[in-house]
């Protein structure tokens, strides 16, 4: 049955990730903005009492409404709760501890919606029982849009270039705002529809889906399948398929540890409490296809020029979309900023000392702090897995290599080491394996060593993985024969 669950989780991935770059596709070429003005011209029509493109045959015009639902008002929304706001940090930013209640309100609203338009003409038998219902509902929904476009709106503010262009930002906001701004439509318009007066048994504009054997397949089909990613999204591998995933790299994750100078086993349990406690196989698939998307490079494949700023940021079409795509991926679960970051701290410089990337170079790295100031002496002496700097491409294969991402994972809590005896060899963190977990969930930019570390959740349950007989069976203790 895990074996089951895992072939559906990946294909769904798949087929998510097709959605999402015909989404993109799309967005790119503002063909969403032809969408978002027939809803504009629909809503005006409307409100007239009039019919939009009275030319064309009734069924037809409820066949392409329904589908412009479907997609912006259920497709669309459950791609963005069940996918991108799990795999990419940037989308969760700045909510805080609302992150939780906005997503479930979001869910809540989403099958309220949608489960009101196929069985609301069943819900009471008075006319203004069901008005009452759709106009709460609706009004709620719009609400809940509202937010989450004040949200997004924040956060595309915080991960934009600092004074970028008006052109580019307008540009990128009219690619975008179809989005958001269809939906809102779709909703204000049945809100107009339900507040109007209207005959018993009024179907509020078409909202509720009474019978139609078509629209209701289409609905319940999606709806299926949203009930399906958040299950196979939820499932975790069990305890013997990640025990059997870490023996199937034993030598692999002993020659990184041996390579680097890092207990293999840490390494291993690192393995373990990642795939067996957080990363679903439905993510794990989705990630890794993100990750290849990430390392093409579009401007080359159909052929359009540097911009502008290459001097500065090297021919990276989209350092924005790159941001976004930052997304841990591999058996180690590392970002790519990440495994730039170590690679240049590896060759013994600092990111602000970087050399100029070469063409199509991915060179957008985390801050530090100064706390990574290395004296010589602690360099390392094996290297980077990854060339200084990487083009997307090169960084992307890496990560998905399971040998080399295995390495990164290594050189990662390698330097953690160093940074931390080059400070004070009494502060050694070599038999402290929950502080190294900790800070290898953490990130550069948190590691300050001092004489009192505490370790985080995962730090301690990597630390408890690391006491089990399994991996002791599997790894030697350093300095055993």
């Amino acid at each position: 049955m895990d074996a089951l669950l895992e072939f559906a989780g990946g294909w769904i991935a798949r087929a998510h990730a097709a959605y999402g770059l015909f989404l993109l596709v799309t967005t790119s070429l503002f063909a969403n903005v032809a969408v978002l003005g027939a809803a504009v011209w629909a809503l005006v029509a409307h409100a007239r009492g009039q019919s939009p493109w009275p030319w064309l045959p009734a069924g037809a015009r409820r066949g392409v409404r329904l589908a412009v639902e479907v997609a912006f008002g259920l497709i669309n929304p459950v791609v963005y709760l069940s996918v991108l706001q799990p795999s990419l940090p940037d989308v969760r930013a700045g909510a805080g501890e609302w992150h939780a209640i906005l997503t479930a309100g979001a869910w809540a609203l989403l099958a309220a919606c949608w489960g009101l338009r196929l069985f609301g003409a069943a819900l009471g038998t008075r006319e203004r029982v069901r008005r009452v219902v759709v106009l709460a509902v609706l009004g709620s929904a719009a609400v809940w849009l509202l937010v989450f476009i004040a949200k997004d709106l924040r956060l595309l503010w915080m991960v934009m270039p600092r004074a970028p262009r008006p052109l580019i930002l307008a540009l990128y906001l009219l690619r975008v705002c179809p989005l958001y701004l269809v939906p809102a439509l779709l909703l204000a318009d049945y809100l107009r529809a339900a507040a109007a007066p209207a005959e018993p048994g009024s179907r509020f504009g078409g909202f509720l889906l009474l019978q139609g054997g078509t629209a209701n397949a289409a609905v319940a089909g999606t709806v299926a399948l949203a009930l399906l990613t958040a299950g196979l999204s939820a499932h975790r591998r069990s305890d013997a398929n990640v025990q059997a995933l870490v023996g199937a790299h034993r030598k692999a994750i002993a020659d990184a540890g041996r390579q680097y100078g890092v207990d293999p086993r840490l390494i291993a349990s690192i393995v373990y409490v990642t795939h067996r406690d957080q990363l679903s196989p439905f993510r794990d698939e989705l990630e890794r296809v993100l990750v290849s998307a990430w390392g093409r490079n579009m401007r080359g494949e159909i052929a359009i020029g540097p911009p502008e700023n290459a001097p500065r940021i090297g021919t990276d079409e989209n350092p924005l979309l790159n941001r976004a795509f930052d997304v841990s991926v591999g058996l180690a679960q590392i970002k790519p900023r990440t495994a730039q970051t170590a690679s240049v701290l590896a060759t013994g410089l600092l990111p602000d000392e970087l050399p100029r990337p070469e063409r199509d170079a991915y060179r957008d790295v985390e801050p530090i702090g100064e706390s990574w100031d290395l004296p010589a002496p602690s360099r390392l002496k094996a290297g980077s897995p990854l060339p200084v700097p990487s083009a997307r491409h090169v960084a992307a294969s890496a990560l998905l290599d399971d040998r080399t991402n295995l390495a990164m994972c290594a050189l990662i809590l390698a330097l953690y080491q160093h940074q931390w005896e080059s400070s004070n060899p009494a502060w050694s963190l070599r038999d402290r394996p929950e502080i190294l977990a900790t800070l290898y969930q953490l990130g550069f930019a948190r590691s300050r060593p001092h004489a009192a570390p505490r370790s985080n959740a995962f730090g301690n349950r990597v630390r408890e993985v690391l006491g089990e007989r399994w991996l002791h069976a599997l790894f030697e203790p350093p300095g055993s024969s």
